[in-house]
């Protein structure tokens, strides 16, 4: 809404100061009210669009770094992707994967010899996504097939650019009235929506040699 406010200010600001407008109109081009109308719909279609997105990517993640199968077959990479998945959330997750649970999984990006791509998984549930999202330190279990491996939410790039805003912002917040150095912590956005939040998490320390 306030994104719409703002374009239709500025709507009404270049017509109100801009005496070209009132030749349009005298020449039987589109009144102010109907340039303004047309303003609106583009807004309300483009965050239409926006919400459909973000609710497509609602049961999404994205794994970085699985070992990529080199073949010409696009058959053997998905069994070799759907192998792996399925031994990851069992293995770090302790979570039976079935076929039936996932609605999709597929690269992100051109396939090439040269470099590993994403995998987006998107589950039917999303119960199924948030257990795996809320339990990543299990990640840093000391299994060596899945070492390097990590996982993301599916974000639309709006979420993400809010997320970074967040950070940014407790970031200053903490220069300014704490003593502590800011990089002795790690910022993480959690939760959702208006519930989205920043917390703060102090780093540990290695322990000292000798």
């Amino acid at each position: 809404m306030v994104e719409l406010e703002a374009r239709i200010s500025q709507v009404e600001m270049r017509l109100t100061s801009n005496a070209a407008a009132n030749d349009m109109e005298q020449d039987g081009g589109p009144p102010d009210e109907e340039l303004i109308k047309v303003v609106v719909q583009e807004e309300l279609n483009r965050k239409t669009a926006e919400e459909k997105d973000i609710e497509n990517r609602k049961r999404n993640i994205i794994i970085y770094r699985i070992p990529e199968k080199r073949s010409d077959s696009v058959v053997e990479r998905r069994e070799s992707d759907w192998t792996f998945v399925k031994d990851l959330l069992d293995g770090v997750f302790d979570i039976k994967l079935e076929e039936d649970e996932v609605d999709k999984m597929f690269r992100l990006g051109r396939w090439s010899e040269s470099k590993t791509r994403p995998l987006l998984v998107s589950f039917k549930d999303l119960n199924l996504k948030e257990n795996i999202l809320a339990n990543l330190a299990k990640l840093k279990a000391p299994i060596e097939k899945f070492r390097g491996v990590g996982i993301s939410p599916d974000l639309h790039p709006k979420e993400r650019e809010e997320i970074k805003r967040m950070v940014d912002e407790a970031k200053k917040v903490h220069i300014d009235t704490e003593s502590d150095e800011v990089e002795n912590y790690r910022f993480k956005v959690v939760g959702r929506g208006m519930r989205r939040k920043v917390i703060k998490i102090k780093k540990t320390l290695p322990p000292l040699q000798g």
